[in-house]
């Protein structure tokens, strides 16, 4: 017979047995001996508990024959008559009972009371930097426990992460699970920084939790996400005092120029390294010009790159020159060709902007910078006789294309004096509209020509210290630098949705 006992159950069990059934032995020498041996008989019966140890209590009923208890462990008695033994701890989950009866008839069985308790497990022992729970006095078979580590520490098997951890005890008094150990979080090395650089601020390659690394930017470059500080934090990720765990952006610095603002490419002065690191050279089916914005972008004008829009492999894109015929340069190519989707080619030039996204970036330094976009308040900048300046390889008063980059300064013209001085003449497609801006000097001699298309006319924030696009160079008249007659520009501040729209949709 084999009872299960997975608690601590009491159960009776009572056997009697047949006289006829029974087998003779024995009488143990501590049964009382005054009178004449009984006729005997004996048997056996084993119980197999589920648990170990077994604790019993046993009785006889009415026998003078002895009974006998055997573990694998031990042997008890033998037990006769009418008086309960004292209790019995066998230390085992399987018992033996021998027992003998007489033939009397009065008397024709025993009876046993028995509970069983699980062996308990060892008690658990937290590991450092965790806790335990619950906290129990002992555990036996099917308790539990569970382990969390303090914050900033993970659990881990072996060197894998655990999302949580219970132990439960098995019936041999043993965990079903090894313990684990909480281990520091590890944010690992944080990662690089795009035209910027990292230090180590806890300490030399420190990357656990509440360790501190700061990001900073290159020479040229500037941050604009964040204070660049980051902190390892219990879900193992850098971030940063705002709560981003996303990288800084270092973006280059824009609209930074070495020369003075006095001076006055028509009839223009020959620029130096560092006055327009923002200029651009396009040579493609005709030569044109652009501007740098970020590090990645050149704005310029539609009509200069409207031939080169599905092929942009034989456009050439060089910057970081001052000489239109020099070995010198930073070379570029073009991705994509973006042209404003209002722009009617050959039907006027409003609308007369285009983007080309670079197929790599560029090298920021002192001879390659970006141009500022305007601001919103930029137009204060930008009113009647404000002074605008403008750069490029174009035909010069000798009619041959500038061998060196030459740069002119020149104000800003009414508009509705711009409008009636074109109205006047008669040009296909030359009508000034709300989307452009004039600039030059009524008495001419001083203007952009052919081959400075899509270059930049520039202001001077005199808030910020820096130079900003207000005008890209677009059209005017076939005589330039013709008296009462002034050239004409994209007004850049209009497109500057458009601007951005391009730019963050293809990033």
């Amino acid at each position: 017979m084999s009872p299960s006992a997975p608690t601590t159950p009491t159960r009776s069990r009572s056997r009697a047995l047949r006289p006829s059934t029974l087998q003779r032995t024995l009488t143990s020498a501590r049964c009382p001996q005054e009178r004449p041996p009984p006729v005997t008989t004996t048997a056996t019966t084993t119980w197999v508990a589920s648990t170990a140890p077994a604790v019993w209590a046993m009785f006889s009923t009415g026998t003078s024959a002895p009974a006998q208890i055997r573990t694998d462990k031990a042997e008890y008695g033998p037990f006769c008559g009418k008086t309960l033994p004292s209790r019995i701890e066998t230390k085992s989950n399987t018992v033996t009972i021998t027992f003998t009866t007489d033939q009397s008839g009065d008397h024709m069985g025993w009876k046993v009371r028995y509970n069983s308790t699980a062996e308990p497990c060892p008690d658990p022992l937290a590991p450092p930097n965790g806790r335990i729970s619950p906290v129990q006095a002992k555990y036996i078979l099917k308790d539990h426990f569970s382990v969390f580590c303090e914050t900033g520490y993970e659990l881990l098997q072996g060197n894998l992460p655990l999302k949580s951890f219970a132990a439960v005890c098995q019936k041999d008094g043993s965990w079903d699970r090894p313990m684990p150990v909480c281990s520091i979080v590890d944010c690992g090395p944080p990662d690089d920084l795009p035209s910027g650089q990292v230090e180590y601020i806890t300490g030399p390659a420190v990357t656990t939790y509440r360790a501190v690394v700061k990001y900073r930017c290159n020479e040229f470059y500037t941050m604009t996400t964040n204070d660049g500080k980051y902190v390892c934090e219990a879900d193992g990720f850098w971030t940063s005092s705002k709560r981003e765990k996303s990288l800084p952006v270092c973006e280059p610095v824009c609209g930074i120029s070495t020369r003075t603002t006095e001076g006055r490419i028509y009839g223009g002065q020959n620029a130096k390294l560092g006055y327009f690191p923002w200029q651009v050279l396009l040579l493609g089916k005709t030569m044109a010009a652009g501007a740098l914005l970020y590090d990645n972008w050149i704005l310029t004008a539609a009509h200069a790159v409207y031939d080169q829009r599905e092929d942009t492999a034989s456009l050439q894109i060089r910057m970081g020159a001052l000489k239109r015929i020099s070995p010198n340069y930073t070379q570029a190519w073009a991705e994509a060709i973006f042209i404003h989707e209002s722009y009617i080619h050959d039907a006027g030039y409003d609308n007369d902007i285009a983007l080309i996204k670079l197929k790599n970036k560029v090298a920021i330094n002192s001879n390659i910078m970006p141009i500022c976009l305007p601001r919103k308040e930029a137009e204060s900048f930008m009113r009647t006789n404000d002074i605008g300046t403008a750069s490029g390889w174009g035909l010069t008063q000798r009619g041959f294309l500038a061998r060196n980059l030459k740069f002119i300064d020149i104000p800003v013209v009414d508009h509705q004096k711009c409008t009636a001085a074109y109205e006047k003449k008669s040009y296909p497609d030359g009508r000034v509209t709300d989307n452009m801006l004039c600039a030059g000097l009524q008495s001419g001699g001083k203007d952009s020509c052919r081959g400075d298309s899509g270059g930049a006319l520039v202001f001077l924030d005199n808030e910020t210290q820096k130079w900003f696009v207000g005008g890209i160079v677009s059209w005017g008249s076939i005589n330039c630098g013709e008296a009462d007659q002034y050239g004409v520009y994209t007004k850049v501040i209009n497109y500057i949705p458009w601007i951005k729209s391009i730019i963050n949709s293809n990033f």
